[in-house]
């Protein structure tokens, strides 16, 4: 599997808002997620940006919503002890 189709795919999952460490999340959403992570590819290829920067915006963009989501959404005590997956 290319690295770059996973990497899209969990940028569109923690878009979809599906926290990376557990939790609840809907198909409506990471369809949401999926449609604008789509336009926002298609659009940085429609305007010749080349993919180092397309990838380095992607990068941007998880990074933001993985810092968003551990704010909105903190780990308690059963989510710790459980451990990481």
């Amino acid at each position: 599997m290319n690295s770059t189709l996973l990497y899209d795919i969990i940028l569109v999952v923690v878009i979809g808002g599906i926290g990376l460490s557990g939790g609840k999340g809907g198909i409506r959403n990471v369809i949401g997620g999926a449609l604008l992570i789509g336009i926002m590819l298609n659009a940085m290829t429609i305007i010749d940006i080349p993919n180092i920067y397309q990838n380095l915006f992607k990068a941007t963009i998880l990074l933001i919503a993985i810092i968003v989501d551990s704010l909105l959404n903190p780990r308690d005590e059963q989510t710790a002890q459980q451990g990481d997956i």
